[in-house]
């Protein structure tokens, strides 16, 4: 029963810090923020955080890393062949986990984020779903990966950015169905029925 409180209480502190320092990174970067602002504005002793954490930047640190672990273990209950003939599946499960933690992605793709952090997603998603994805696609040059690649990440990036900016407005199932129609059939599903590039002019 101790230990259950125990248990409790920690996991009451690292949301109210984690809840805190998402607030205040939306007004400045990591860098200037102080753990006397940070546990002012969580209510939390400062002894209590140096039994967790050594500074805000060792904080944040294990937040991405939490946070990486999971992502990590969402794409590996996924296939290249899976996602190649439908990528629904892949992006349900990403939304509703881009969703539970909406507080600290809209952080760290936001202008006071940690680059590096979002560039090891990139980089798991590139090595686990897309290179996979694209060797099961037949006479495909180097060239035109490079392209693909740019493609999906920036365009799923900015299509994330502007989900969570309109705070998860709509479900990760809308969401997904609208992400799959751009990524398989692009812009095209925005146009009206019967036209074609032939009809520009």
């Amino acid at each position: 029963m101790n230990d259950d409180r125990q248990d409790r209480r920690i996991r009451k502190t690292r949301s109210a810090l984690r809840r805190c320092l998402s607030a205040l990174l939306l007004k400045k970067p990591v860098k200037d923020i102080s753990v006397r602002e940070l546990t002012e504005l969580a209510d939390i002793n400062r002894g209590t955080f140096y039994l967790h954490y050594h500074d805000v930047f060792d904080l944040l640190q294990n937040l991405e890393e939490e946070m990486f672990l999971k992502y990590t273990a969402l794409l590996d209950r996924h296939d290249a062949e899976e996602v190649k003939e439908s990528p629904r599946k892949l992006l349900v499960d990403l939304l509703c986990f881009i969703q539970e933690n909406a507080d600290l992605i809209r952080i760290l793709i936001g202008s006071n984020g940690d680059p590096n952090f979002l560039q090891r997603l990139r980089s798991v998603f590139q090595e686990k779903i897309l290179v996979p994805w694209w060797q099961s696609i037949a006479g495909k040059s180097e060239q035109e990966y490079e392209y693909f690649y740019s493609y999906i990440t920036e365009g799923t990036i900015g299509l994330i950015h502007r989900w969570v900016e309109n705070g998860t407005d709509l479900s990760p199932e809308e969401m997904a169905t609208l992400a799959e129609r751009f990524i398989v059939f692009g812009s095209s599903t925005l146009l009206p029925p019967g036209w074609t590039l032939n009809d520009r002019d």
